[in-house]
């Protein structure tokens, strides 16, 4: 696969006409047959460098990070699908182009998957860039007027109007933290609610709390890997006010197995104030390459797309998407590889005398009966890192599942830092 890029940028092609268009169906053929010989373009005879070459100059650049096992940011360690590599090494030669065709494509398609219409649909880079656009549109202070903004009309789509958000913004403790950030930089009240005794979301006294503004439910939950019971949720999601909105953020969707959890993206068709978060970066492998969405009613979409930059999606991570979909072993190998080494793990760590949260994700949490920070350290001074000290758990550690060696070496480590 190395010499792919290089053959692609020394191929010769006919000279490239003055104007180009691309419709969609064409586009998507194009994609299909996973070919960017459809396009025109100028002679290049640049060789690409190697994927040995950029490997070694990385490491070059950096070598501390050589031989590190790292387990501590929840990614897949299997990697994008080969479908999508082959897809983004044809999408090579479509750089030049902005992202239009493949945003439409991939839209279509995820439209399509979970039954709802386009307009519903709103990509982002990785689904941090969701999280942040909902703190921006759905959250800030009470006080002070409330002015609608007549924006101008952007190179596409219609005009939009803006409305500044406001309410606070209430969270599980512990939850991903990013969204937190995002909402104290636009002025909001921040309420933590303790995580329940079994790991679930308090969600009766998240709703006491909120006032307006957004609630936060991530399920799966980072970094406790629990769910918080269907039932529940979809109680409290027919219960919370109109004038407050719900973000479910299902990063980690495709790695549950319980038959207690469940997607609430079907209820979106009754609840205006829902959204639901996904992402390319867990069972997909694609978190170096940025891509994610949300389904909400197009009214909601509507709000948010005043805080997103035009185009946030490069071209490589929306092929590599659409590509992904396509892959119809992708999710199946990646659940199956993730519970067969996290099985290991567990059985290896119920052996040594040490419990774990329950986990329904790509990663555990290990309580370790003392303080972390000194294991996290002695952890890495052996070459493995696991995930960051959580204060509201401060005798708990997150390691991610990643493949059965990198396991077996934090396991090693762990035995000696631990004894």
């Amino acid at each position: 696969m190395k010499d792919n890029a290089a053959v692609l940028y020394q191929q010769e092609v006919p000279q490239m006409p003055n104007t180009l268009s691309i419709s969609r169906r064409s586009f998507a053929r194009m994609v299909g047959a996973g070919t960017a010989c459809a396009v025109a373009r100028p002679i290049i005879s640049v060789a690409a460098p190697s994927v040995s070459y950029l490997s070694s100059t990385f490491t070059a650049r950096a070598p501390e990070m050589a031989g590190l096992v790292r387990l501590n940011s929840n990614e897949n360690p299997y990697g994008p699908s080969p479908m999508a590599i082959k897809a983004m090494s044809d999408a090579f030669s479509l750089a030049w182009r902005y992202p239009d065709e493949h945003a439409d494509l991939l839209i279509d398609t995820l439209a399509k998957m979970n039954g709802v219409s386009r307009e519903q649909i709103l990509l982002g880079d990785g689904s941090g860039e969701i999280l942040k656009m909902c703190a921006s549109a759905f959250t800030g202070p009470m006080g002070g007027y409330r002015r609608t903004f007549e924006l101008a009309k952007p190179t596409r789509g219609p005009a939009l109007k803006f409305v500044p958000g406001r309410g606070k913004m209430i969270v599980a403790d512990p939850t991903f933290e990013a969204i937190l950030n995002h909402a104290q930089v636009n002025g909001a009240e921040v309420v933590k609610v303790p995580l329940t005794k079994t790991f679930a979301h308090d969600l009766p006294r998240m709703r006491r709390a909120a006032v307006e503004g957004l609630i936060y439910v991530c399920n799966p939950n980072n970094p406790t890997a629990s769910i918080t019971p269907k039932q529940d949720l979809r109680d409290f999601i027919n219960s919370v006010p109109q004038s407050t909105m719900i973000l479910v953020d299902e990063a980690y969707f495709h790695y549950a197995d319980s038959a207690d959890y469940e997607s609430v993206i079907p209820m979106i068709k009754d609840h205006p104030n829902l959204i639901v978060a996904r992402t390319f970066s867990k069972i997909y492998g694609m978190a170096g390459l940025r891509c994610g969405y949300c389904i909400a009613k197009s009214d909601t979409i509507q709000r948010m797309r005043p805080h997103q930059t035009w185009d946030s999606v490069n071209i490589m991570a929306l092929a590599a998407a659409i590509a992904s979909l396509n892959d119809t072993e992708q999710v199946s190998n990646g659940r199956r590889w993730n519970s067969e080494t996290k099985k290991f793990l567990t059985g290896e760590l119920d052996a040594m005398g040490y419990q774990q949260i329950p986990s329904q994700a790509n990663f555990l949490m290990i309580d370790v009966k003392r303080p972390v920070r000194p294991l996290l350290d002695g952890l890495k001074s052996k070459g493995v890192q696991v995930g960051r000290a959580f204060p509201a758990l401060p005798n708990h550690m997150r390691v991610t599942i990643g493949k059965r060696s990198e396991i077996e070496t934090f396991l090693s480590a762990f035995r000696q830092v631990t004894a």
